[in-house]
């Protein structure tokens, strides 16, 4: 009796059942493009965000080497801007049109000014 069972066991898993290996593959496929597509995404987020935050840091060197009384200000606004989603964003646009594309401030750091004789 065993061995009666064990054929037939044998035989129900041997039996081609080429619809369902054609449904698996076909999800496979459509499960792989999908996370393939999602890997693409994030890694160009990612690739952004580090391009903004770069981006962050050149501003705030220009922040610093400005002398201008609103430097406080824009500097905990910079700061701030680090912990809020999409504030880099937000915040390095403001900064560069309100900013530095319109030229307000003295930029020191530079060489020292030669005393008018």
């Amino acid at each position: 009796m065993p061995s009666l069972l064990l054929a037939q066991t044998e035989d129900a898993t041997t039996m081609p059942n080429t619809a369902s290996d054609a449904v698996a593959a076909a999800a496979g496929t459509g499960l792989s493009a999908v996370w393939g597509g999602l890997m693409i995404f994030w890694l160009i987020l990612v690739l952004v965000s580090v391009i903004f935050f770069i981006w962050w840091i050149v501003l705030l060197i220009d922040l610093t080497k400005r002398e201008w009384p609103q430097k406080t200000t824009y500097l905990i606004i910079m700061i701030i801007g680090l912990f809020i989603p999409f504030g880099l964003l937000i915040v390095d646009l403001i900064y560069y049109f309100g900013v530095v594309k319109k030229g307000v401030g003295s930029k020191s750091g530079g060489a020292p000014a030669t005393p008018a004789a």
